[in-house]
């Protein structure tokens, strides 16, 4: 395995940089919603609706800002390396970026909508038509987690062929 050479074809220190906050970033991202599928989830599931709610927003607080960061700036990074790293490794960031929007596109459109509907009911006054969001929610999160991880995969494959 070659190093980083400024001037030879192993990249640049920006390069080197950038590839550790996409790697970093997907890594982070990949690996907080693997935990959050294995373990936060079932314990979600399986309390009563008032205990899901109030857990729920204090899990919340947690991840905001620091995720929605995470995951922009693997993507930011990702995009700066489709443009300093030769093919393939290129086209494998340009993959990375396209999955990191994506896991980014999940949350926003999908799971922070949910959040907000969570946030908007009362614990002790649950209406008794409520519609559980829990397996929705499940659902998005697990699509967003095999975004992350695929994006985990391309980043960590694109850096070794930069560096080999």
């Amino acid at each position: 395995m070659s190093t980083y050479r400024e001037g030879e074809g192993g990249g640049s220190m920006l390069t080197a940089f950038l590839e550790v906050v996409a790697i970093v970033g997907s890594g982070i991202t990949a690996g907080v919603f693997v935990a959050i599928a294995l373990s936060v989830l079932p314990a979600l599931r399986a309390l009563p609706a008032d205990r899901y709610i109030d857990m729920h927003r204090r899990l919340g607080k947690g991840y905001h800002p620091t995720m929605p960061l995470m995951v922009n700036g693997g993507m930011v990074a990702c995009l700066g390396l489709v443009f300093l790293t030769p093919a393939p490794a290129r086209y494998l960031f340009a993959a990375g970026f396209v999955l990191m929007l994506g896991t980014q596109g999940v949350s926003h459109l999908a799971n922070v909508p949910i959040n907000r509907r969570i946030q908007a009911i009362d614990p002790a006054a649950i209406p008794g038509d409520w519609d559980d969001p829990r397996p929705l929610w499940q659902n998005w999160h697990l699509l967003r987690t095999a975004l992350a991880l695929a994006a985990l995969t391309v980043n960590a494959a694109a850096a070794a062929l930069v560096t080999a």
